[in-house]
């Protein structure tokens, strides 16, 4: 038995298997050591860092356009629906009835167009409270006595600006028409 274990080890199968074994091990030893034979995952973890940050970036510059813009929309139409509160008496009391009278369920309520822009302006202004720096502009206010329209525009600062590519902010422009109406 003895004779039968020392041919085993002496062996040339048994000889490559343990010169294989101690290259293996002396690959692991120099990986350990730092001379690293396969590639660094730091610049992986640096790429994917740099492109969720990037990511993270425009969307919240993205959002933060989009809910500036809803906010203007909504403030632009309460001051508009404010405005056309704004009753043209003569006209109202004193209708001569037109061909646009008679047959139509949907009538329109005239309005005073010089009071409704001075109240369409006031409104603005006292309803803008989320941000009193960001004024917003009228570009465009029409009235024709039935239907308002107006143009407004306003500057929005982005939460992550870069000066590098010169955007800083971003300019909303919204139009908003309303029709004064009864039944």
């Amino acid at each position: 038995m003895s004779n039968l274990l020392a041919n085993f080890f002496n062996s040339e199968k048994t000889k490559n298997v343990r010169k294989n074994l101690s290259m293996d091990a002396r690959k692991v030893r120099n990986t350990e050591s730092g001379n690293r034979e396969e590639g660094s995952i730091t610049p992986l973890i640096t790429l994917y860092f740099t492109l969720a940050m990037l990511a993270i970036f425009v969307i919240a510059n993205v959002a933060s356009t989009y809910v500036a813009r809803r906010d203007l929309i909504n403030l632009t139409e309460a001051a508009l629906s404010k405005a056309a509160q704004e009753l043209d008496e003569f006209v109202y009391y004193y209708q001569v009835p037109t061909s646009t009278s008679f047959g139509e369920d949907i009538q329109l309520v005239p309005i005073n167009c010089s009071d409704a822009g001075r109240v369409f302006y006031r409104e603005l202004q006292l309803l803008n409270t989320k941000d009193p720096l960001a004024i917003p502009e009228i570009t465009d206010f029409q009235c024709n006595g039935r239907v308002l329209k107006a143009e407004v525009r306003q500057e929005h600062l982005l939460p992550f600006a870069t000066r590098v590519l010169k955007l800083e902010s971003y300019t909303n422009r919204i139009a908003v028409t309303i029709v004064s109406q009864y039944r």
